[in-house]
């Protein structure tokens, strides 16, 4: 992680982006009860498309969330993705459109902050297109068959290692970057002459791996912190350092009823994580609200 300036940016903000009304809503409106929790001194907005309801819209506005409606972003190119979740992840590219901040910091909405990390808004990168995130984990630890194959912990940056073609890949649920008209041109101009997408297993993630290469900055763990990593790589990450919380895979956390017995061993370890999450979401008081916006 480079070092912080000796000013704070102008103008930033954590922005999370939302394209339909369903449980993400419930991951937005925890995001930004946590990170008010913890005091942050930034404003979060919510880019949303009209897939979102005028009802999920009020509800996070009254959160103290700023909305702002964009367009959605779909490559025209062919797909194969690993799940059907990231057919609606490349709106979040739209990131980069936000001219009126000089410091963005993307957030996914499966996301828990448990710390205060404003600090990120004063990251130096070296230009607008340069971004800093943190390490994907590439163990594959559930050994699901559909991962690819050079998905294995000799590969992953969290080992350590200084071999292995995963070492430089980042995960893009939390990404610092400086919002720039000629950059965001440069990505949709990439995307949209793209005929063949078919190796973006991880949607967004892969194509974004591609644009920024090696002109990314490699934050700690701590800040984008996989609910696996405690577990296969307990020796170096430790829960009581963690800033913020990332459920990557399924389930999510508003998914699991914390009343029940977990399903299988598998998923009973991460229940203490889970717990987190509930914690925070119901110190909101929102969920008969949320639910209503989104079951009816």
């Amino acid at each position: 992680m480079t070092g912080p300036t000796n000013c704070q940016p102008k103008a930033a903000a954590w922005v999370l982006v939302l394209t339909s009304t369903n449980d993400y809503v419930k991951g937005a409106i925890t995001v930004a009860r946590a990170l008010q929790q913890v005091k942050t001194q930034y404003p979060i907005v919510v880019l949303y498309t009209s897939s979102v309801s005028a009802e999920a819209q009020a509800l996070l506005s009254g959160a103290g969330c700023i909305l702002k409606q964009i367009e959605p972003i779909r490559p025209p190119g062919k797909t194969n993705y690993l799940y059907k979740q990231f057919v609606e992840t490349w709106t979040k590219l739209a990131v980069w459109s936000q001219y009126e901040y000089e410091r963005v910091v993307l957030l996914d909405a499966d996301m828990l902050p448990l710390k205060n990390m404003d600090e990120l808004m004063e990251v130096v990168l070296p230009d607008e297109s340069h971004i800093a995130a943190c390490h994907a984990c590439t163990c594959n630890p559930h050994k699901i068959e559909t991962y690819p194959d050079d998905w294995i912990p000799s590969n992953c940056g969290h080992t350590g290692s200084s071999s292995g073609t995963k070492n430089d890949y980042f995960n893009s649920g939390l990404m610092v970057l400086t919002p720039s008209q000629a950059t965001f041109e440069k990505i949709v101009t990439r995307l949209y002459g793209s005929t063949d997408l078919t190796n973006c297993l991880f949607g967004d993630q892969d194509f974004l791996n591609e644009v920024f290469g090696n002109r990314w900055a490699k934050l700690p763990y701590v800040y984008n912190s996989l609910k696996t990593l405690p577990h296969i790589h307990s020796e170096t990450c430790d829960l009581r350092d963690v800033k913020n919380i990332h459920y990557i895979m399924q389930p999510k956390p508003w998914a699991v009823d914390m009343q029940k017995d977990a399903p299988d061993e598998k998923e009973q370890q991460y229940y203490p994580q889970y717990q987190l999450w509930w914690d925070m979401y119901n110190s909101a008081g929102l969920s008969d609200s949320i639910n209503k916006i989104i079951y009816g």
